[in-house]
């Protein structure tokens, strides 16, 4: 898939506010039928099977449909598959669990791809300090990211990391999505 093909496809998907940290629902989101169509409408004839049920398993947690994105990754032991049980379950929230898929999935290049993005989102305060210690070996760190979000869910809704995080998240199903579409 091209980058404008990705594009595209990230474009159809964007909803108005970022996912929550959690498995909270939030306006704009689309419906699991919604988001099938616009997925096997954008994805390339080409594509495998195994690359859409990926872009369909994320697309689907990214508008909150996380039983049905679980039931997708639920089997999937590569890499791919297991970072988007990692976010899944770090979703739900059940820490220890999305670290285990972390583990599984390994040097995924979105880490790297995270960080650069990181480096051009600016937080400010606190925000600044969690995002320096996401990526202190480099690259972004799934498991300081999963520290990160179970912090976040004992914070006032006022402070601003826990918006820092939906934000550096939004921006993980971005590239995330546009990285298993690009797969053949």
């Amino acid at each position: 898939m091209s980058n404008a093909s990705c594009t595209t496809l990230w474009v159809g998907l964007r909803t108005p506010q970022p996912p929550d940290l959690r498995q909270e629902s939030r306006p704009g989101t689309m419906s699991a039928a919604e988001v099938r169509a616009r997925v096997e409408a954008a994805m390339p004839a080409g594509a495998s099977a195994a690359a859409r049920e990926r872009v369909m398993a994320a697309s689907l947690l990214y508008h909150d449909h996380h039983n049905a994105a679980h039931d997708l990754v639920q089997d999937m032991t590569d890499p791919d598959g297991s970072l988007v049980h990692a976010l899944v379950h770090r979703r739900e929230p059940d820490y220890w669990n999305a670290n285990y898929w972390y583990r599984q999935a390994g040097d995924h290049e979105l880490y790297r791809l995270l960080a650069a993005r990181l480096a051009t989102m600016r937080p400010e305060g606190s925000a600044a300090s969690v995002a320096n210690r996401l990526v202190l070996s480099g690259t972004l760190d799934p498991m300081a990211l999963v520290a990160a979000c179970e912090g976040a869910g004992k914070m006032p809704a006022t402070d601003p990391v826990p918006a820092f995080l939906r934000r550096l998240q939004e921006s993980e199903f971005e590239l995330l999505i546009g990285l298993l579409a690009a797969r053949r």
